[in-house]
């Protein structure tokens, strides 16, 4: 509590917002699942990209190299190719492989609905995230969490109409939501997939060495 705030207000407070209390304890246990560490390392077999409709089949390959990379060998195959064995070097390349596929997929997905919404941004910027499916700053930035990828493309849409409507209320009011209905009726329904869907986001993605993301 801030100093020298009434204790008496504390009841009437938490009954009215103990609908955000839970969900926000249910989004922390969601991502302490999500984050707990696993017992052992696999290059996984396959990887299902449900935000732009593609499975991606893997391909690996063992080679003398230092370094870990990642290339489209054919349509629905990827090749990871180097120090297979290095599982750091795997993660990470896989990781920014879907950096790649961000930029190319969903940034042209938000400028098609910053166009149809006329809410537009000034750059945009692909992150990792931890906790938060994507972001606006004060200078009219988004950024968009490599993760989107492995959502439905309508909650996508959702939490990318979510963001272009914080360039016009940066806070989540009553006229926020409302702007947000507007252009997405079914938001509701979407905000409480959006809370379960982090375990739909595999554990091998490690986060990026730049804190700051690409922009584009």
């Amino acid at each position: 509590m801030p100093a020298g705030y009434d204790r008496g207000r504390i009841p009437s407070l938490l009954e009215r917002k103990q609908a955000w209390i839970r969900a926000a304890l249910e989004r922390a246990e969601a991502t302490r699942k999500f984050f707990e560490p696993r017992s052992s390392w696999r290059l996984p077999m396959q990887i299902h990209l449900p935000a732009i409709g593609r499975v991606f089949q893997v391909e690996a390959r063992e080679t003398g190299a230092a370094w870990v990379a990642v290339r489209t060998a054919e349509p629905g195959i990827i090749e990871v190719r180097g120090r297979i064995s290095d599982e750091r070097l795997c993660r990470l390349a896989l990781t920014r492989w879907l950096a790649r596929l961000t930029r190319e997929y969903l940034a042209p997905r938000l400028q098609t609905l910053s166009a149809k919404t006329e809410l537009r941004y000034n750059r945009v910027f692909v992150k990792q995230q931890r906790t938060r499916w994507a972001g606006c700053s004060r200078h009219r930035n988004i950024s968009l969490n490599l993760k989107l990828l492995f959502l439905p493309p309508a909650l996508v849409d959702y939490v990318l109409i979510h963001e272009l409507c914080h360039l016009a209320e940066m806070n989540h009011s009553q006229q926020f939501w409302m702007m947000v209905e507007k252009h997405c009726p079914h938001h509701r329904k979407l905000d409480a997939q959006l809370r379960e869907m982090w375990k739909l986001v595999p554990q091998w993605i490690v986060s990026l060495e730049s804190g700051n993301g690409s922009p584009i």
